[in-house]
C-alpha cells in the first residue's frame, strides 16, 4: 500500500493556533477590479507561493477570523490578491476559476484551528506525527512547497490529511525544525542521512513517544485491552499507518503498568 493511500485514510491531527495582526495598509492595497485574465493569473501566483491553489475561504479574510483561521486572513493580507466574491462574480463559481487557471480545486477546510497558539502545540505536533510516521517530520514533510519542488507529492497528501503546523510556525517558535524536534526530546534527522542509516534513531524516537504517552495513562489490564483491540481493527484494516498508532499506544500502555507495578515491588 503507497504511503499517499494510508496517509489518506489517517484521522486528522487538529492544533491551536495563534491570532495574527492583520496588516493596517492590506485594504489599501487591494485593487477592488479584477479581469478575468487577472484573477486566474492570482490564482496561479498563489499556488506557485503556496505549493496548492486557494480555496474560498482563503480570499475571505472575514470568514477566515469567524472560524479561528486568523494565519490565512493574514496570508491573504500579506499580498495582493481578488476576494472570492470578485472571483464569482467573473466565473460560474470559485473552483470553476481554479479549474480554468489549469489547476484542481481543493476541498476547504472544515474543522482546522488557527495558526499555533503556543510551542506546546508544535511540540505535541512533532510527538504525534512520530507517533502515527515512525520517524520525526523533516522539512519537505511540513512544506508542501518544497514537497512539489522535490516532486513528492505523498508528502504533501500526507501533510493535508491532518492539520499540522508549517515549517515557518515552527521556525518562529523554535528557530528551527531540528530544534523543536530535540525540545520534544527526540532525535531529529542528520542532514543528508538515509532511511536505512537512521533504523536506531527511529526506534529511539517510537520507545520515547511511547514513554511520554505512558505518563498520560490509567495503567492497567482493561488499558492494555483496550489498545490491543484498536491494534486488532487496525490489522483488519490492513491500514499501516493505523497499525504503527496501535503498536506505539500497545507498548505505552504496557510500559504505564509495569512501571506500576514495579513501582507497587
Amino acid at each position: 500500500m503507497s504511503e499517499a493511500s494510508a496517509a489518506a485514510r489517517a484521522e486528522p491531527f487538529e492544533v491551536r493556533r495563534l491570532a495574527e495582526v492583520r496588516p493596517l495598509a492590506a485594504r489599501a492595497r487591494r485593487s477592488s477590479k479584477y479581469t478575468r485574465e487577472e484573477v486566474l493569473a492570482a490564482i496561479r501566483r498563489w499556488a506557485d507561493r503556496y505549493g496548492e491553489p486557494p480555496t474560498m475561504v482563503d480570499w475571505e479574510p472575514a470568514r477566515a477570523r469567524r472560524l479561528g483561521q486568523h494565519w490565512r486572513a493574514e496570508r491573504y493580507e500579506g499580498g495582493a490578491w481578488p476576494t472570492a466574491r470578485m472571483v464569482s462574480k467573473k466565473f460560474a463559481s470559485f473552483n470553476a476559476a481554479v479549474q480554468q487557471a489549469g489547476l484542481t480545486p481543493r476541498r476547504a477546510p472544515s474543522r482546522l484551528r488557527a495558526n499555533l497558539s503556543d510551542p506546546s502545540a508544535v511540540l505535541d505536533a512533532i510527538v504525534e506525527w512520530t507517533r502515527r510516521y515512525g520517524d520525526v517530520p523533516t522539512m519537505a514533510d511540513w512544506d508542501p512547497a518544497r514537497a512539489r519542488r522535490l516532486e513528492q507529492d505523498w508528502r504533501i497528501a500526507r501533510y493535508r490529511q491532518g492539520d499540522w503546523p508549517s515549517v515557518r510556525t515552527v521556525a518562529h517558535h523554535f528557530g528551527s525544525l531540528v530544534a523543536a524536534i530535540e525540545a520534544a526530546g527526540l532525535t531529529p534527522r542528520a542532514r543528508a542521512s538515509q532511511h536505512a542509516d537512521r533504523r536506531a534513531e527511529r526506534a529511539a524516537n517510537r520507545h520515547a513517544v511511547a514513554r511520554l504517552r505512558a505518563a498520560g495513562l490509567t495503567p492497567g489490564g482493561s488499558e492494555l485491552a483496550a489498545r490491543l483491540r484498536d491494534l486488532s481493527d487496525a490489522r483488519k484494516a490492513a491500514d499501516p499507518v493505523a497499525i504503527h498508532t496501535a503498536l506505539v499506544d500497545v507498548a505505552a500502555s504496557a510500559l504505564a503498568w509495569a512501571e506500576t507495578v514495579g513501582a507497587e515491588g
